[in-house]
């Protein structure tokens, strides 16, 4: 049982374990009215995720938009994930390496498409979840949400490109060394001839560019 103490309504909705959509609407309403604006708030609804296992499709949204976009717009630096909300993201959301919830692995997706910048940590973290989903790791919400296949398949292709569509520049991938070895690790997992066309395609556009580090200013 969790040790955050709720407010009402979500006391009474983390007592009955399940989240209902009038749920949701007391929830926008009452303790998320303004949507997840601290970091209090972030963990309170966390912790009601965790506590309801069973879920309307109307929370898994809510939770996906609101985490989401807590992580990028309203912790510093706005609008970006860098390398220190990018370890509190995977610190929150996974255990050894893997993210076994479906809902939880869409928001860090998710946060990456918000963002107009990513930390390597977090975008190679997630590119990993398709590696142990080959493997496959049976802990892994990729592996289970995928048909089961030790190839890439179209599944995978489409969660690689929502992750990698700012690389795309003039018919090359922009990639860091770090995300792309974990495309080659997947492409050693599996056989050519098994993959997906496109992603062939893809593996042969890939070009790497070590990423600029951004230095914080000095004020004086």
């Amino acid at each position: 049982m969790s040790e955050h103490r709720f407010s009402f309504p979500a006391c009474v909705i983390a007592g009955k374990g399940r989240i209902e959509a009038y749920d949701v609407i007391l929830l926008r309403k009452f303790a998320f009215a303004d949507g997840v604006t601290t970091r209090d708030q972030a963990d309170a609804m966390i912790a009601l995720h965790r506590l309801c296992p069973d879920q309307c499709a109307e929370w898994e949204a809510f939770f996906i938009e609101s985490i989401a976009a807590f992580a990028v717009f309203e912790e510093a630096p706005v609008g970006r994930l860098d390398e220190q909300n990018a370890t509190w993201l995977i610190h929150m959301f996974s255990m050894d390496g893997t993210v076994a919830s479906a809902a939880e692995l869409d928001m860090l997706v998710h946060a990456v498409e918000l963002a107009t910048e990513t930390a390597e940590s977090l975008s190679t973290f997630l590119l990993d979840q398709i590696r142990r989903a080959i493997l496959p790791d049976l802990d892994c919400a990729h592996a289970l949400s995928r048909p089961p296949a030790a190839a890439v398949t179209e599944y995978d292709l489409a969660l690689i490109w929502r992750l990698l569509r700012p690389a795309v520049d003039r018919g090359r991938l922009l990639m860091s060394p770090r995300e792309a070895a974990v495309l080659y690790d997947i492409d050693q997992l599996t056989e050519p001839s098994g993959n997906h066309p496109l992603w062939n395609e893809m593996m042969a556009q890939i070009v790497t560019l070590e990423r600029p580090v951004h230095v914080p200013a000095i004020k004086r």
